[in-house]
């Protein structure tokens, strides 16, 4: 009776061991873009440090909670970043073989780790060109230090392509300025000539000069499919 117990115990705790390890190992891969900020560079081995401000959340959720919010890149060299400098990545946790001595054996900090599988820069700003944003895209001034980014469509009740209307409408979209470390300014542009469809910050001057796509009868846009035009000018 007894070696039965036992038996039906070991079998139990190998069951448990077998899925305590198959977690522990489980590659948790994230497939959406996420837009970081470079805090920091590792003493030892000089990577990046991230952290991801609008996406907090959902960061937390993927791979955990790390001081300050911050989340220690064993891939991604500083190379020509600095602090404050934003870039496009997406990531994973990163398998035990992956980690390098100087971050399994000798760490900087006792931030997460992730390790990025795609990452890119932002791309620099052309001023007085069109400049195309995407929802949540940024273009960057490698002179000065500033980003503009497409923040958000806060609404559109632009008519319809094959509707009646009484007026055109207009669309409503916020963008954000903000150079390195500093706080972001953001702002309001829109379609329609009788609101605002420009604005000067910090002698530079941002004209919304088109919204796509444009609205259709019985169709619906989510954030993602939104590209704005601007142009930027130096005054």
């Amino acid at each position: 009776m007894i070696t039965r117990q036992i038996i039906k115990l070991i079998f139990t705790l190998s069951i448990l061991s077998f899925i305590v390890s198959c977690e522990q190992n489980k590659d948790i891969r994230i497939d959406s873009e996420y837009i970081g900020r470079i805090v920091g560079f590792d003493l030892n081995c000089s990577t990046c440090i991230l952290e991801f401000p609008d996406d907090n959340s959902q960061i937390k959720k993927e791979i955990g909670e790390s001081p300050n919010n911050f989340y220690q890149t064993i891939n991604l060299s500083k190379g020509e970043y600095e602090i404050g400098q934003k870039v496009r990545v997406k990531f994973r946790k990163p398998e035990i073989n992956e980690l390098t001595a100087c971050i399994a054996l000798y760490p900087s900090y006792s931030y997460k780790n992730i390790f990025i599988t795609e990452f890119e820069d932002f791309s620099n700003l052309n001023f007085n060109d069109t400049i195309e944003l995407s929802y949540r895209e940024c273009v960057y001034d490698p002179e000065d230090h500033f980003y503009i980014c497409l923040d958000s469509v806060l609404n559109d009740s632009r008519c319809p392509t094959g509707a009646m209307c009484i007026w055109e409408g207009n669309a409503e979209v916020r963008f954000r300025f903000e150079k390195l470390n500093e706080n972001p300014i953001f702002f309001n542009l829109n379609t329609h000539l009788s609101y605002t469809k420009d604005t000067i910050i910090d002698n530079y001057k941002i004209s919304l000069i088109g919204l796509d796509p444009y609205p259709a009868i019985g169709v619906r846009y989510s954030q993602m499919f939104y590209k704005a035009q601007l142009i930027v000018k130096k005054i």
